[in-house]
């Protein structure tokens, strides 16, 4: 996962074999602030998310996605100013 603050994107790269995903972003300060993306396959492996929405502050992204047999999870703590 690879976080652009400037551009307000948030982009990672999933298997071509990936069945479902979605990411959740949390905010630190607030545990009870949560967004939900469901994230589906496409011709591409790469994805793009704006982060416009989120307000400032610590969030945690979790990325999580399975291949239909296995479920595979990636985190990341980004700063939205």
């Amino acid at each position: 996962m690879t976080f652009e603050p400037t551009s307000q994107l948030l982009a990672f790269v999933l298997p071509m074999s990936f069945r479902k995903g979605d990411l959740t972003f949390s905010r630190v300060s607030n545990g009870e602030e949560n967004i939900k993306i469901q994230v589906t396959p496409t011709a591409k492996p790469r994805h793009i998310v704006s982060t416009a929405q989120l307000a400032r502050g610590i969030w945690r992204v979790c990325l999580q996605w399975s291949d239909g047999r296995l479920q595979y999870l990636d985190e990341k703590v980004i700063s939205v100013g």
